[in-house]
């Protein structure tokens, strides 16, 4: 059999990163021909249209004809050069061409989330001023005309994505143009007098999530994204007619620039999962050779799996424990961490076809690579992804960083290691600000500042929050805790999200919330504790999990699940619980210990206002939403 050859070669340690150079493509959407000119007839995106339908496919040329006759159609009602195009899309092959036909033009792109509170939409609308905003469907667009000001709405309307026609109309004079009918104008119009050339030009603007305060638009530029996705080239195994399961929502930069243009670039057979809680049932039919994914999902998958090895008995329980001890002694021997290591001996390959490829074939069991972003990868979940036999890899970044600022396994087969993000990519420096932190219990720890070509060009009209996070000498201050060591980066916090208790130990939350995500009662996690002598937790439980757990050891649990959320038994139960299972030394110090628990009987979500578009907790209205339980601890 031939060996497969990656469509582009790592790019050389020594080159300069400052601009393009050779033949880097200098905009998306020279990115995108060049892709189109060399996969062609290649698949490029597998999407199903209508929930329960057949998955359809787009080639290469046809996706390329399809953004080209978007950019035509666009320039024809107005876009132009330095406009806006906005985009009120779930991932779609209407969201990618509209992404890169507005780069065509040398226009930016700003998405919004579908979820997202109509309120959180007019805002942007206002801020970014684009010319035109695309929406999802006719309920977007209700939603749309119930938040917007009459002299808000974009200049050039509205285009509607579907068949059926508007409901609620905007104001008089705001034209609303079917999908279809932009497409068709735009593939019978002239062409293209010019593509836009500029790398250092503004390609998208993403507002972050506003969990503090009012979103504020990224500026990213052709080159900011480019050089993320130029810097991981023929880095990580992937295969011009490779398929990944692209479920990372393209508003958010992890998604957009890893999901969508990094596939691009490579040659990948895109396909879209069409319904989240079916991930895996998606992939068995994908059988992906790459998938990205936050924490949560991750985490599920490691509970559920494990849920399922402690119920098994008899020879099946016989036969998990023996691929356990297979896989630890297999890796502990290579002396390797994160990545899959395959067993060569005769019984390490028999306990690994019993249960560990049973396992790799719910994600289709074609899979080479993981990589988990966008939150902190719990230790222990990436050491069992590895068990099961995929090279699991944790990245680092923010959206003001394109979004890659380090990864595990860009560096190299047996380079990885737990307990960091790996080491900076290339032509990224980074730097570690000890004056911002003053817990002497962890003086190697500072704030993270980033230098290099993935860093923004700074916040949408907004010079003097742009001024705060960066340095005099171009640097940007992630707010993030953390520390180098040998080269490698470790995040260990947040410098705002840190607490002093009464005693003046510091509390860093987050990697102990992610830690107790693990547990499969728990679906959602706060610690807090600042100025108190302790710290507490409030947790939305795993509401049938927990009734279950509790009542089988004992304990009387009221049958409304307000009411179990509230009674004492319940909560001092789950408590000694994670204490025993979850919050335990030597990833908690005594003092994080938490001494109360209060129970949510509700998820936190963007409808009730508790969680971002992006799935960070909004904490000030937690803690608000909790004040009288707090108080009374």
């Amino acid at each position: 059999m031939a060996q497969k050859e990656m469509a582009w070669p790592r790019q050389p340690d020594d080159r300069q990163w400052i601009k393009p150079e050779g033949d880097d493509p200098r905009t998306l959407y020279q990115m995108l021909k060049v892709s189109q000119d060399r996969f062609g007839e290649d698949l490029c995106f597998g999407y199903i249209p209508r929930y329960g339908g057949e998955r359809m496919h787009l080639t290469y040329n046809e996706f390329g004809e399809l953004s080209t006759s978007v950019a035509k159609g666009l320039r024809d009602i107005g876009v132009e050069k330095g406009d806006r195009v906005a985009i009120i899309l779930d991932n779609s092959v209407e969201w990618a061409a509209l992404s890169y036909g507005a780069n065509a033009l040398g226009a930016a792109y700003t998405a919004m989330y579908t979820h997202q509170h109509g309120d959180d939409w007019a805002y942007i609308l206002k801020d970014a001023t684009p010319k035109v905003v695309a929406v999802a469907n006719t309920e977007v667009l209700d939603k749309l005309c119930g938040a917007l000001d009459a002299d808000s709405w974009p200049s050039s309307g509205v285009i509607l994505i579907g068949d059926e026609p508007p409901n609620e109309i905007p104001p008089e004079g705001i034209e609303v143009r079917s999908w279809s009918d932009l497409v068709s104008a735009g593939r019978s119009g002239e062409d293209l007098k010019e593509i836009a050339d500029d790398p250092t030009a503004l390609s998208t603007l993403i507002y972050t999530s506003g969990t503090t305060g009012n979103p504020k638009g990224v500026m990213l530029s052709n080159w900011n994204t480019l050089s993320n996705v130029l810097c991981v080239q023929g880095v990580f195994e992937l295969y011009p007619g490779d398929k990944n399961a692209a479920f990372l929502p393209w508003a958010h930069s992890f998604g957009s620039t890893f999901d969508l243009h990094w596939m691009i670039r490579m040659g990948v057979h895109i396909n879209l999962i069409s319904d989240l809680t079916k991930i895996a049932d998606e992939c068995m039919e994908i059988k992906p050779a790459a998938l990205l994914a936050v924490p949560r999902v991750w985490n599920k998958f490691y509970d559920k799996v494990n849920t399922q090895f402690s119920e098994a008995k008899g020879l099946k329980k016989l036969f998990v424990g023996k691929a356990q001890k297979a896989a630890e002694e297999r890796i502990a021997k290579a002396g390797v961490q994160c990545d899959a290591v395959t067993p060569t001996k005769f019984w390490d390959k028999k306990w690994d076809k019993l249960v560990w490829s049973k396992v790799r074939a719910r994600f289709g069991g074609n899979i080479r690579f993981c990589l988990s972003g966008a939150a902190a990868l719990s230790p222990d979940v990436a050491a069992f992804i590895q068990k099961v036999g995929f090279n699991c890899y944790e990245g680092y970044g923010l959206t003001e960083t394109s979004p890659l600022v380090a990864a595990n396994g860009w560096m190299g087969k047996g380079m990885s290691r737990l307990n960091t993000v790996g080491m900076p990519a290339n032509g990224i420096r980074v730097e570690i600000d000890k004056s911002a932190w003053d817990d002497p219990d962890r003086p190697d720890e500072g704030e993270v500042i980033v230098y290099g070509p993935n860093v923004m060009q700074g916040y949408w009209n907004l010079p003097e929050a742009t001024a705060e996070v960066m340095t005099e000498d171009g640097g940007f201050r992630t707010g993030d805790l953390g520390k180098m060591v040998d080269g490698y980066l470790s995040i260990t916090g947040r410098v705002k999200s840190q607490f002093k208790l009464e005693n003046g130990k510091y509390v860093s939350p987050a990697p102990l919330e992610e830690n107790l995500k693990l547990s499969p009662l728990v679906e959602q996690a706060v610690l807090d504790g600042r100025n108190m002598k302790n710290t507490y937790l409030i947790v939305h439980p795993a509401l049938d999990a927990l009734r279950a757990a509790a009542g089988a050891a004992g304990v009387s649990v009221p049958a409304d699940n307000v009411a179990m959320c509230a009674d004492e038994g319940v909560k001092t139960w789950l408590l000694s619980n994670l204490k025993e299972n979850n919050m335990i030394a030597p990833k908690w110090k005594g003092y994080e210990v938490a001494r109360n628990i209060i129970l949510d009987p509700v998820e936190w979500s963007v409808d009730n206002d508790m969680m971002t578009p992006s799935m960070k907790v909004k904490l000030r209205n937690l803690l608000s939403h909790h004040e009288e339980a707090i108080n009374s601890l």
